[in-house]
């Protein structure tokens, strides 16, 4: 097998929507990110002031923001972006759990963060670990376990890794046969590539088809429902909110079983 080597553009769609995209750190893939999305508007974060002026640089239509995001508040509002692309944050990050904490914060409800990290059982840190070595010093490196619990615990929903820089696959071999876990070539990828949305794919299928305050209106109605709080006066406000805002029933259905606990509750106002 040969040796993979891809960078986050992996994560990132195509194509012409206009999506709010936040770029930290990441500066060095700006000309392929506006390649893939020339209609988003891009905000770049950088500590350098002199990465702004960079040939290649200068003509991508880009706003930048000068600061270390490491150290300095994002200036930015909550729910501003649609897309934060930020590959060596988790490596550098002075505290990872609030960073993205802030990152999720940024994003919108179905929004995606895509970054990368260094993985701790990568052969080649094991075995510098068995000479006694370890030559890092600000980088952090992780294990995808570790990834898992920093971003559920900061909110994220589903995962996704991508290897970003993995050997012949029987590169681990020689860990494997210590008794190592190698599950999807693991002791064999040095960087993982990461793609982090905030949303569940269903669910942000739910959240994109009508606006905030349809879909909070039928989360009450529905949980009004369900908890008998006067039902019928609530399942006539149901089929009401269904016809004004034109709900359709696999919507409904679908919507039912996202954000109900007890779906059997609800009657079928289709009927």
């Amino acid at each position: 097998m040969p040796k993979i080597s891809q960078s986050v553009l992996q994560f990132i769609p195509s194509g012409p929507a206009p999506l709010r995209v936040l770029v930290v750190e990441t500066s060095r893939l700006l000309p392929e990110i506006r390649e893939k999305l020339p209609n988003a508007k891009i905000v770049a974060v950088t500590e350098y002031d002199i990465v702004p002026e960079v040939k290649e640089l200068r003509a991508l239509d880009v706003s930048w923001s000068i600061l270390d995001y490491r150290t300095q508040a994002l200036p930015f509002d909550e729910v501003a972006f649609d897309l934060i692309v930020a590959e060596p944050v988790l490596s550098y990050a002075l505290d990872p759990y609030d960073l993205l904490l802030t990152l999720g914060h940024l994003l919108t409800d179905v929004g995606t963060l895509v970054t990368a990290f260094r993985n701790v059982r990568y052969h080649g840190v094991l075995a510098q670990l068995m000479r006694g070595e370890f030559p890092e010093r600000e980088r952090h490196l992780y294990a995808k376990a570790e990834i898992v619990r920093l971003l559920n615990d900061t909110l994220f929903k589903e995962i996704i890794f991508l290897p970003g820089e993995q050997d012949a696959e029987n590169s681990g071999k020689r860990f494997a046969d210590m008794g190592f876990d190698d599950t999807s070539h693991d002791l064999a990828t040095a960087v993982w590539l990461v793609k982090a949305t905030r949303s569940t794919a269903a669910v942000a299928n739910l959240k994109s088809l009508y606006k905030k305050e349809t879909r909070k209106q039928l989360a009450r109605l529905l949980h009004r429902i369900e908890y008998d709080v006067k039902r019928e006066e609530n399942i006539a406000a149901l089929k009401e909110l269904c016809v004004r805002a034109g709900i359709f029933p696999e919507y409904l259905a679908d919507f039912i079983q996202e954000t109900v606990l007890h779906p059997e509750r609800i009657p079928d106002i289709f009927s």
